[in-house]
Order: structure tokens, then C-alpha cells, then sequence
């Protein structure tokens, strides 16, 4: 008897701790609304320039969806994304005053840095120890 408890209490811990990690994807609308939201507090955005980054961004999402829904050559992936973000920065700036164009490259420099500290950082611990 305790033996199969214990079996049912492990496989619900399990199922329970593989349910947990799932996450449901968004969809293109929420990736925009989630965008918009957070360039809004960044930047002080008005109210018609919110509506109009909101647009763009859905755009943006619902290209990049798409994109991934028809994987086909990675390098051409890649580049077709980098196609996609550079036209929506370029949307993006006509749309932004020039004090939040700079704020918003500085958040975009800021990311950057961050995000290649961190790929140093795995590149190092991968790096065989001698």
C-alpha cells in the first residue's frame, strides 16, 4: 500500500512539474499589445503615437509568425527576421520625437550590451578547462 502511494504521489509530482514548465505561445496581437505597453512607460509615448507603434508592432508580430511557421533555410530565416526588425526600427523612428529616438537607442544599446555579455559568458563556460 505505501509502496503504491508513493508511486502515485511521484508520477503526480512529475506531471505536475511538466505541466509547469509549458508555457502557451502569444499570439501576434499579444506580442504587440506587450511591445506597445512597454515602449509606452520607456518612452512617454502619446496617445497616437501609441496607436500607431501598436500597429506597427502587430505588423511586425504577425510577419515574424509567419516567418517562423514556414521554417525553411536557417541562414534565410535569420536574415528575413533581421529584414523584418530593421524595417520596423526604421517605421519606428519616423513615428518616435528625437528625445525618445535617443532614449530608445540607448534601451536598444543597453540590450544589446546585455545580450552579448551573456553570450560571452555561455561562450566561456563552454570552452573546454584545461
Amino acid at each position: 500500500m505505501k509502496k503504491l502511494i508513493l508511486i502515485i504521489t511521484l508520477v503526480t509530482g512529475l506531471n505536475v512539474l511538466a505541466n509547469a514548465q509549458q508555457q502557451p505561445a502569444k499570439t501576434p496581437v499579444q506580442k504587440a499589445a506587450h511591445k506597445t505597453q512597454n515602449l509606452q512607460k520607456k518612452l512617454m509615448l502619446t496617445t497616437s503615437q501609441t496607436k500607431e507603434v501598436n500597429a506597427l508592432f502587430l505588423t511586425e508580430a504577425t510577419r515574424l509568425d509567419s516567418l517562423k511557421a514556414h521554417k525553411t533555410d536557417k541562414k534565410a530565416n535569420k536574415a528575413a527576421h533581421k529584414a523584418i526588425q530593421s524595417q520596423t526600427d526604421r517605421k519606428l523612428n519616423t513615428i518616435l520625437t528625437a528625445d525618445q529616438r535617443k532614449t530608445f537607442a540607448d534601451l536598444k544599446a543597453a540590450k544589446k550590451a546585455k545580450h552579448d555579455q551573456k553570450k560571452a559568458a555561455a561562450a566561456a563556460s563552454a570552452a573546454p578547462k584545461q
